[in-house]
């Protein structure tokens, strides 16, 4: 059996091969009635729209990009998951970029696929600020920053304070006692470890209690956690803030495994439902994750409907657990 054409379906219906095309697309307006019969005529003569074809014309792909620092983290695993869950709805795709937290990957990722091939980014970014990424993203393609702020930047974000619960965690520690409290945390130039950081700092010199040598930066990875460590606690550290799930883990295993877990209290980061499993009777700093996923994934949405809209910021809070509340 010969396959059904959109000139098909325009005879059947009598009406243009244009008609027909305005409806499938929904481009231009038309009449009601004729609609109608041709809806029917694709019905009757069981029609199927090339996707490819209608993307070609319409000039959309139905494919949002989410490009993230490192895929390997639960925290960007359950964005990534909960995104998908509310695009997928509208018939969205979801292509995942994995920078390895690598600028020139996340730059290069942004040029290749400015060039048509999706409908927006979502961007949790390792760039330092906007002036690097601007010029390289069309100016009217949808853009949300997830999880990260870019000074300068025209687009909409979704983003989690973590400013209050990282210092109500190190406040917490001292007035328990401890003295030498170590920070082991990522990247300084990315927006959401500057802001704990500085949390950090401030309590710290608030108690007058605070050493930059207490202070650990480099990757949100794992690969550095073993030598951070060993440096914090060879400066007598009896309390550490580790400002990610990943690392935080880690950082409890080598503990364990060195028996030396008791000696040393942790503030971790919950920030994934499955993080909770490796960080039983620890201090916690909760990010609503899932909350964080599904508001992308709307704001997306919302700036494919309305592109013309005004920026949106969108602003969860994270909360600080002693373990004794968990």
């Amino acid at each position: 059996m010969a396959k059904v054409s959109i000139r098909d379906v325009a005879t059947h219906a009598g009406v243009s091969i244009a008609t027909v095309s305005n409806v499938i697309n929904n481009t231009r307006f038309v009449k009601e009635e004729t609609r109608n019969l041709v809806l029917k005529s694709i019905d009757e003569l069981h029609y199927s729209p090339n996707a490819a074809a209608r993307s070609f014309k319409t000039g959309k792909r139905n494919m949002i990009a989410f490009i993230v620092p490192d895929i390997s983290n639960p925290f960007f695993a359950t964005l990534i998951e909960e995104v998908e869950n509310v695009i997928s709805k509208e018939g969205l795709s979801l292509l995942v970029i994995n920078t390895k937290e690598t600028k020139n990957r996340e730059i290069e990722s942004l040029k290749r696929l400015s060039s048509g091939i999706v409908d927006g980014f979502l961007i949790a970014s390792t760039l330092e600020n906007y002036s690097e990424m601007n010029g390289i993203v069309p100016e009217g393609l949808p853009v949300v920053l997830v999880d990260r702020l870019l000074a300068g930047a025209p687009y909409d974000t979704i983003t989690v304070a973590n400013y209050q619960a990282v210092s109500s965690s190190v406040e917490y520690l001292i007035k328990r006692g401890h003295k030498k409290i170590g920070f082991i945390t990522g990247i300084p130039r990315i927006s959401t470890t500057a802001e704990r950081l500085e949390a950090y700092r401030d309590t710290m010199e608030k108690y007058d209690l605070l050493k930059d040598s207490l202070i650990c930066t480099g990757t949100s990875m794992t690969s550095l956690v073993t030598e951070n460590l060993d440096a914090l606690l060879k400066q007598g550290c009896t309390a550490l803030v580790i400002s990610n799930n990943l690392m935080a883990v880690e950082a409890l295993t080598i503990l364990s495994q060195r028996k030396i877990r008791s000696e040393i209290e942790l503030v971790g980061y919950k920030d994934s439902e499955q993080s909770q499993y490796g960080l039983q009777h620890m201090n916690l700093i909760c990010q609503p994750v899932v909350e964080l996923g599904r508001a992308a994934g709307r704001q997306l949405l919302e700036r494919l409907k309305n592109p013309n809209m005004p920026v949106q910021k969108v602003l969860l809070q994270a909360e600080f657990q002693p373990a004794e509340e968990l």
